[in-house]
């Protein structure tokens, strides 16, 4: 087992000794990276690396320690900063090592790294040593945590997820999570969970990441509560109002070690003054205590931060995720100590978050470019406190940082100035964007020629399909790739997809995802073009793929539920819109295709539960069919789709009507389906009463029409039959007689009334006599039934 040591290294904490982290971190606190690798190791790792063996761990671990110094320099010249220069070129020749494309090399899935990673022979070797290890040690719990790192730096390095590196990640976080109470420590084991849900975030994988921290909460018995306090955001509010505030319950019973005793000599960048004379600094609670920011141990602030990434990925990205997250942003940027990495990542998500806001966006681009300038400073931090904590931080690459501060200045309309940031980091679809902005399209073609020539890859042959329209580029890049790069049928594909020639796109978009399984926005492409041209099963697997990869997208299971449909498989499509739901319940397209297939496959509660959240949405909703299929299913008692009895929806149901009828008082259908289910005859005959009113009322020539007159005699009829049941219900108390009594007299004038139009109509002028004689007949013979009644009712 590796001395513990060497896992606390990754933390770089104050509490723990330099001395203990052996000769590797005293080099590292000095900053003398090129002591570490060039002399002491770099032939030994070098040899290994190239050989492909391993000894096993000696007792010092040192083959360990020097996968480890290569992997953090790497992180140093990419994420962290200061920019690190290692001078590899002699010792690689040294080796016989010369002539290796490392950047192939780590190429995974047709996918390239990107064009601004620097030393990429770093992360290589790295690689090359931790599998040497591994090999020899093949159940050993750190070296799995140590490739599990190795693998999510790689993915953040890459242009596109990659599958074959998500399945490297998985096959290490299941190990690691059955293996990971070996550990013994609870601060590590917290941590190891932290990175894996982490790790599942970056991968897109948020049911994944959120059952992780759920677990890590449990672990540490702590509770990431967030609470509705009353309380102010601007200089002139006079009425507080609720606001969101974050609490983490029994944080301070935890047994973790306070961040002054971890991280209390890094002093860490704070949140600028945003100087607007409306907005307060931060939201200020009417309670003074509610104002005072809870102190959390480092490791907490992790748990923090993964959360609210966990919630900004999984959420749409709309006002109210943005003030979901807020309480975190918040009680991360007021603490007093932490990890370094933890911060900067936490005020560029705030970045990220204020960025669309006419008040905030001009802060957002100052502490963008000063997160930048620290990150390149080589005096304000050491080596050791950029890395604190790294591995949980989720802190993005340097290049993604100066991306997202072009996007900030394009947002700010200086699109020269940003046009400058995306050809720093050669962020060559932006450059296209900016140059299109600007009306000199034929510039973008004439720069990314001008990098081809310098030497071509495959994202310039396609960029360059892209800005010019020629479909021979793509051609060049597949060729150029020795027909392995994802990218370049991905753009060719992307090319007859926009121009709405879907047929030539699908196989090209195929062909790119069985190269790489993993390209979201691919895969719902090929969904949409399948739909299309009504290739049913190719979208429902598209679609199906997609909701693997990406659970909280509502349109894809949607869409998948509408190509099963087609596929007449109308019961999963109905399990698949129950999913749609819980992505968006507020739209109510899914809703009502989720009421049809519900009536199609018989589940009649979620037909009611349907219905009325589109009543919620549309405000007035109505679909007579809908209703009546239902309330006839529960009249009948017939039994849902998983056989149970209809009747146990009655009190639903009616509830139901009893809203429709309210609104809809003048269509009588929804009365006559509501006196369905009456719960006695009284409340039948009156709610017949109603339908009665409403059919005459509505259309004041019923009588001439042939479908109005027929559905008038019929509901007389019932009207009869129901006033008279009424009256001869021996078990109603006199208020209810009294009402049958009264409900008996209208009964008999809208009879008589209805008898009279008829007759003044005259059959003679009444097509379909025949079919109304008997039903005029039997009202007559019910009208002296009920004159009779009432006569000795009166007696």
């Amino acid at each position: 087992m590796i001395d513990k040591s060497l896992l606390l290294c990754c933390n770089f904490t104050d509490n723990v000794n330099c001395e203990d982290y052996g000769k590797l971190m005293c080099s590292l606190k000095a900053g003398r990276w090129k002591d570490v690798i060039n002399h002491e190791f770099a032939h030994n790792v070098l040899h290994k690396s190239s050989s492909g063996t391993s000894n096993g761990l000696g007792q010092d671990n040192e083959e360990l320690q020097t996968a480890t110094a290569f992997l953090f320099a790497f992180i140093q010249g990419n994420f962290t900063g200061p920019e690190f220069q290692f001078d590899s070129e002699a010792h690689l020749a040294e080796h016989g090592l010369q002539g290796i494309d490392f950047r192939r090399e780590l190429a995974v899935d047709g996918e390239d790294l990107n064009v601004n990673v620097k030393q990429p022979e770093l992360l290589a070797i790295c690689k090359r040593l931790v599998r040497s290890i591994e090999e020899a040690n093949e159940n050993n719990l750190e070296v799995k945590w140590w490739k599990l790192r190795l693998t999510c730096i790689h993915q953040q390095v890459m242009d596109e997820l990659c599958n074959t590196l998500y399945l490297d990640f998985k096959k290490c976080a299941e190990w690691l999570h059955e293996n990971i109470s070996s550990l013994g420590d609870k601060e590590l084991e917290a941590l190891l969970m932290i990175e894996i849900a982490g790790g599942y975030l970056l991968f897109h994988r948020t049911q994944k990441c959120e059952s992780f921290l759920e677990r890590v909460c449990n672990f540490l018995d702590v509770e990431l509560k967030v609470e509705g306090l009353l309380g102010v955001r601007t200089k002139f509010q006079q009425k507080p109002l609720p606001q969101l505030c974050m609490r983490v319950e029994r944080a301070s019973n935890i047994g973790l070690p306070l961040s002054e005793q971890t991280n209390g000599k890094t002093e860490l960048p704070k949140l600028l003054k945003l100087d607007d004379d409306v907005r307060l600094e931060k939201i200020q609670f009417s309670n003074p205590e509610d104002n005072a920011v809870m102190t959390l141990p480092s490791l907490i602030q992790c748990l923090v931060f993964t959360k609210l990434k966990c919630i900004f990925r999984s959420q749409p990205k709309d006002r109210l995720s943005e003030e979901e997250i807020e309480p975190y942003i918040t009680a991360l940027l007021y603490q007093t100590h932490g990890p370094l990495s933890v911060r900067y990542a936490t005020l560029l998500q705030n970045v990220n978050r204020e960025s669309n806001s006419s008040r905030t966006v001009e802060r957002c681009l100052k502490q963008c470019e000063e997160v930048l300038m620290l990150i390149n400073s080589d005096s304000k931090y050491e080596v050791i406190e950029r890395l604190s904590y790294f591995f949980a931080s989720m802190l993005p690459p340097v290049w993604n940082i100066r991306k997202q501060l072009g996007d900030l200045m394009l947002s700010l309309g200086l699109v020269k100035t940003a046009l400058d940031a995306y050809l720093n980091i050669q962020s060559w679809e932006d450059v296209i964007f900016c140059y299109n902005r600007l009306e000199l399209r034929h510039k973008a073609a004439e720069i990314i020629r001008q990098e081809l020539d310098k030497q071509p890859t495959v994202v310039l042959y396609c960029l360059l399909g892209d800005a010019t329209d020629d479909v021979e580029c793509y051609e060049q890049a597949w060729n150029f790739s020795n027909h392995t790069s994802s990218r370049a049928q991905r753009h060719w594909g992307n090319f007859y997809y926009f121009k709405k020639n879907y047929e030539d796109a699908i196989p090209h978009l195929q062909k790119s995802l069985e190269i790489n399984a993993l390209q979201e926005t691919t895969l719902l492409r090929l969904g949409y073009a399948a739909i299309q041209l009504e290739k049913w099963d190719l979208a429902a697997q598209s679609y199906l793929r997609y909701t693997h990869l990406e659970q909280r997208g509502f349109e894809s299971w949607n869409n998948l539920a509408k190509a099963l449909i087609k596929l007449g498989d109308k019961h999963r499509a109905h399990k698949i819109l129950n999913e749609a739901l819980k992505c968006n319940y507020n739209n109510w397209k899914v809703w009502e295709n989720f009421l049809v297939v519900s009536v199609d496959t018989g589940n009649f509660e979620d037909v009611i539960n349907a219905y009325q959240r589109l009543v919620e949405l549309k405000e007035k909703y109505l679909d007579v069919e809908v209703l009546e299929i239902v309330v006839k299913a529960i009249a009948d008692n017939i039994p849902d789709s998983q056989g149970r009895p209809s009747t146990r929806l009655k009190k639903k149901m009616n509830s139901l009507l009893a809203h429709q009828c309210v609104q809809y008082a003048n269509e009588a259908e929804v009365w006559q389906l509501s006196a369905l289910l009456a719960e006695n005859e009284l409340s039948r005959a009156q709610k017949l009463q109603k339908a009665y009113r409403a059919y005459v009322q509505a259309n004041q020539s019923w009588v001439n029409t042939k479908e109005l007159r027929m559905k008038v005699l019929n509901v007389c009829k019932d009207i009869c039959i129901s006033s008279l049941n009424a009256i001869d219900d021996g078990t109603v108390n006199n208020m209810e007689r009294s009402a049958a009594l009264s409900q008996l007299s209208s009964a008999r004038l809208s009879v008589r009334a209805t008898i009279k139009a008829v007759e003044n109509l005259g059959s003679t002028f009444i097509e379909d006599w025949e079919q109304c004689k008997p039903i005029f007949e039997e009202l007559k013979t019910l009208i002296e039934t009920i004159q009779s009644k009432a006569e000795t009712l009166h007696k």
